[in-house]
């Protein structure tokens, strides 16, 4: 990243610095990551309350949250792109293989001893095809997946019910907005 780049989100070169100096411990080899985690809170925290303004500090931070999640949407579009891309490539290798069965099939050939490919087919096992929807299969012949219900189990611990097997963290968590 270049300061060109932070400037227009009007970064400071202070928050570069931290930037930089946070990369440093992610970087580290020597740490475990929960020792880098202790090391980057330490950091910012020192950082944040340092002999300056800690509202001019917070709206630093702001920026730079702001440049983060831009950065972030733009990584997202790019792998979305190349997801589409190697979708592409897929099936169009799929296709190929289809075409060579067919062809080997064609020339009665099941086996291909190549310069630098082999290649042999084989007979698949044949798909299995329902006659009734998955529900009305007998047991034995299902799958069943079981995951809690958190809505209905929040409801349930905020109205006051007392579950033995479920409790609401005490944890603080907020969400902040930047605009």
């Amino acid at each position: 990243m270049n300061e060109s780049n932070h400037t227009l989100w009007n970064i400071s070169k202070e928050m570069i610095e931290l930037e930089n100096l946070i990369n440093q411990l992610q970087d580290s080899e020597d740490l475990s990551e929960e020792e880098k985690e202790v090391k980057i809170n330490q950091l910012f925290s020192e950082w944040l309350t340092a002999d300056t303004n800690f509202e001019e500090k917070a709206e630093k931070v702001a920026h730079y949250i702001k440049y983060l999640e831009a950065i972030t949407e733009a990584r997202k579009a790019e792998a979305k792109r190349i997801r589409v891309l190697a979708s592409m490539s897929k099936k169009q290798g799929d296709k190929l293989r289809k075409y060579l069965i067919r062809e080997m099939q064609r020339v009665n050939k099941t086996k291909i001893e190549g310069v630098t490919c082999k290649l042999s087919m084989r007979k698949k096992q044949p798909s299995i095809c329902l006659k009734v929807e998955p529900q009305e299969l007998p047991d034995e012949f299902k799958r069943v997946k079981i995951e809690p219900n958190l809505t209905e189990i929040r409801k349930a611990l905020k109205s006051q019910k007392d579950l033995d097997w479920a409790f609401l963290s005490d944890d603080e968590d907020y969400s902040l907005t930047i605009n």
